[in-house]
């Protein structure tokens, strides 16, 4: 069998990178994106490739500014399916807001409220009915730059604000100074179409099957090299090299859209019961290609699938931090899929130029295709072991612990699971 080549994947994140660039949630250039991985999979020999597509609420951004009371601009970032400002904007001084007790939401009333915490729906909707002027929302660390974000559509239903993304040293100047701050943002909501792109290598077993996918989308701006562009590149190539095969089992692939929008192409996916019936595992690929970072991966599923993800990579001599913790794991599609039962690993690449991701400063600078090596090396093991087992290594099932901290968290997201899952077509 033809072994990964961690050059050929750099080369698939390069392309993506440099031919298509930004690939914004359910934009044009996300569709173009899907052409291309489209091509690619036939290019490759896959059976049954397909798009899948479903529609998204989502938004654009038309105007976004920030200034001082002094009149001088601070750069800032309009939130994704935020409000807009009254055309003239927003002015107030700047609160911080650091939990949603009484006490502490109390002191954003007709201020702008600079939100230093992890937010879920239920303390979105708190901050919200408190009536502040607008929200900040700054990025994590001194001398990050602002982050691109958005908030769940479904956040936005009952209750709505106009929001901001500024950077924490522009946020420490303000509340440092004059503590003003005005805020102008037009924000258009509409809905729009995405789609999922779907091959296979067919196998000889007709009631099982093993999926590998990653998201191909981006935030808006920004070039995706590591999110999520070389997630898609270990994809590509592990497709590339399966289409030479005949596995035991199918071994499909997947790139998803609009993961960046709340996981919306893997929970489409995951929804219609056709998709995972006879799935067994799914492997995901989210932020990889960074040079210097560690070796992660999070695990959804029985203790013999943490067993395996462990023995592989010690085999192999790759190191791997492994956990089973769903708030320790980032939003990513492995949890759409674990969600719907069906055992999940996620594989990343953490520390570095990693938390530079939904920045302007997310490009290729930091990746190599050396970091593409030692994932690629465990990718194309376990999925080689797994398609060929005379018997599937462990069951169809997510641990009662895991499976109520998934509820939980996608409860808080505003996901519900939908009660009746429906065969869909797709073209």
């Amino acid at each position: 069998m033809e072994k990964f080549d961690p050059n050929s994947a750099y080369r698939f994140m390069e392309t993506i990178v440099k031919e298509i660039g930004n690939r914004e949630s359910a934009t044009d250039s996300e569709l173009k994106a899907a052409q291309r991985i489209k091509n690619w999979f036939e290019e490759f020999g896959l059976s049954n490739v397909k798009f899948d597509e479903f529609t998204v609420k989502t938004s654009r951004i038309l105007k976004e500014e920030a200034m001082l009371s002094d009149g001088n601009r601070i750069s800032c970032k309009a939130v994704g399916n935020s409000l807009s400002t009254p055309p003239e904007g927003v002015e107030g001084e700047v609160a911080l807001l650091e939990s949603v007790s009484r006490e502490e939401l109390r002191k954003v009333k007709g201020k702008i409220a600079a939100v230093n915490l992890r937010l879920n729906k239920e303390k979105f909707e708190k901050i919200v009915k408190a009536e502040p002027l607008a929200l900040i929302f700054p990025s994590r660390t001194p001398l990050a730059p602002t982050t691109y974000r958005s908030v769940m559509a479904e956040w936005t239903e009952k209750e709505n604000i106009p929001i901001v993304s500024i950077s924490h040293d522009d946020l420490l100047s303000v509340i440092k100074g004059r503590k003003r701050l005005r805020i102008i943002t037009e924000v258009e909501r509409f809905t729009a179409k995405s789609r999922n792109v779907i091959g296979e290598v067919r196998g000889e077993m007709e009631d099982e099957e093993i999926l590998v996918g990653a998201h191909y989308d981006t935030v808006r701006n920004v070039l995706g090299a590591h999110d999520n562009a070389a997630g898609v590149a270990i994809v590509l190539e592990l497709a590339r090299v399966f289409a030479k095969e005949k596995p035991a089992r199918t071994i499909k692939f997947a790139a998803f859209g609009c993961e960046e929008l709340g996981l919306r192409g893997s929970f489409h996916f995951a929804e219609n019961e056709e998709n995972i019936k006879n799935l067994k595992f799914y492997l995901n690929l989210d932020v990889h290609g960074i040079l210097v970072g560690t070796q992660a991966a999070t695990v959804f599923g029985p203790e013999e699938l943490k067993a395996l993800v462990q023995l592989t990579a010690k085999e192999l001599g790759v190191a791997v931090d492994i956990s089973t913790e769903v708030s320790r794991s980032g939003g990513s599609d492995h949890m759409s899929l674990a969600f719907y039962g069906v055992p999940a690993v996620m594989l990343s690449r953490v520390g570095g130029a990693a938390y530079l991701m939904h920045t302007d400063l997310e490009d290729l600078r930091w990746c190599g295709p050396e970091a593409f090596a030692p994932v690629g090396k465990l990718c194309q093991t376990m999925v080689t072991r797994l398609a060929n087992a005379g018997e599937f290594p462990f069951e169809k099932e997510i641990p009662s612990k895991t499976a109520e901290a998934l509820e939980k968290r996608c409860r808080e997201a505003g996901i519900e699971k939908k009660k009746k899952m429906e065969k869909r077509e797709t073209v």
